[in-house]
């Protein structure tokens, strides 16, 4: 029997994030390939959804910690004989780049606006990124917008740069697009940490300035925001409500009408995705990060007007404004970006070239 290659995954941990179950859904997906799946730290949510995989927890909570872990991975890497290294998300891609470091071929993932969410905040985070980065380096973004603004601070190598859009799992493709129907009260859904990036604050005052019974939203996610919008929720008297985590996700998603996004930024969103799959049309913000991820299959929104919001979805209500059109379009499209198949096969394919053009 030949042997397989062995990709020794690196990410910070294996909770319930994007770049977490994407990770899940490579693994899974590749089975040709032998995999490892090296966590900085814990929570280990996902761990049982790996079908075929060892995971090794470094325990490397603090900076000393990570430095030790490098160590660890270099044994890791000569002891199981890995042909390459991927990492995901900003400490686990710094541990696994310089773990691999002459040794094996790095590829490191994208999966935010590290520019906006990391290095304009943090000088040394900015630092270590140029000074640990090569031009030997893999780069996948998860959007082209993800790729350009990585860009404004680090100069990649453009050869061996590419993107490829998460994938989400294909139980929400659903087997027709749900059109909405105008003229009765309208279900919203919005999915996301609650945390000040998602922007919520923003939809709530748009609920504000809505007829009252004619709309009504439900927020899936947790996060650190919680309290702060409940306690608006409730003081403001608006009609919406905070579900939490779900497991169930893509089957309640089928119940609502409208899908709401209105980050201030993102790398890419997967709750965009899995909306579009499932047949809802989708309101998102209008920046250039969420036409790229809705194809330009959306209705955009000035996310310094929360009237702008208002106005479509009353628009919307009355039958004023079609979104269907768009929505439609949004639901073919996705098929041909997110599908795991398509996303896995993208990814195989550069996963072959980076080992072709480091093949001994």
């Amino acid at each position: 029997m030949e042997k397989k290659i062995t990709i020794l995954h690196v990410i910070e941990s294996l909770g319930v994030g994007g770049a977490e179950k994407s990770l899940v859904q490579a693994v899974n997906g590749m089975p040709g390939y032998r995999h490892i799946v090296a966590i900085l730290h814990e929570p280990d949510t996902l761990k049982d959804k790996l079908i075929d995989a060892r995971v090794i927890n470094l325990r490397a909570d603090s900076v000393w910690q990570r430095w030790k872990a490098v160590k660890q991975l270099k044994r890791v890497i000569e002891a199981e004989q890995v042909d390459m290294v991927h990492a995901q998300l900003f400490n686990s891609t710094l541990v696994g780049r310089v773990a691999s470091r002459g040794m094996v071929p790095f590829v490191f993932t994208l999966q935010s606006m590290l520019g906006e969410d990391l290095f304009k905040k943090d000088i040394l985070s900015r630092f270590l990124e140029k000074v640990s980065y090569s031009k030997k380096n893999y780069l996948i973004a998860v959007s082209n917008e993800a790729l350009n603004d990585y860009k404004k601070h680090i100069q990649p190598n453009q050869e061996r740069s590419t993107v490829i859009y998460n994938s989400i799992e294909e139980k929400f493709f659903a087997a027709a697009y749900k059109k909405f129907t105008p003229g009765r009260k309208i279900r919203l859904i919005a999915v996301g940490n609650l945390k000040p990036l998602k922007n919520y604050d923003y939809i709530l005052d748009a609920l504000k300035m809505l007829p009252e019974g004619l709309f009504e939203l439900d927020i899936y996610g947790a996060g650190p925001h919680k309290e702060f919008l409940q306690k608006r929720i409730e003081t403001e008297q608006l009609p919406a409500v905070l579900k939490g985590n779900v497991s169930d996700l893509q089957q309640r998603i089928g119940e609502y009408d409208i899908y709401l996004h209105c980050s201030k930024y993102e790398g890419s969103s997967l709750a965009i995705f899995e909306a579009m799959a499932c047949g809802l049309p989708v309101i998102v913000s209008d920046i250039p990060v969420l036409r790229e991820n809705t194809g330009g299959f959306s209705s955009y929104v000035d996310l310094q007007q929360p009237g702008d919001l208002a106005r479509k979805l009353l628009a919307v209500q009355k039958g004023e404004f079609d979104i269907n059109e768009r929505g439609s379009k949004g639901f073919e499209w996705v098929k041909t970006v997110a599908h795991p198949t398509i996303v896995l096969e993208h990814t195989v394919n550069f996963y072959t070239k980076v080992l072709s053009e480091n093949s001994k």
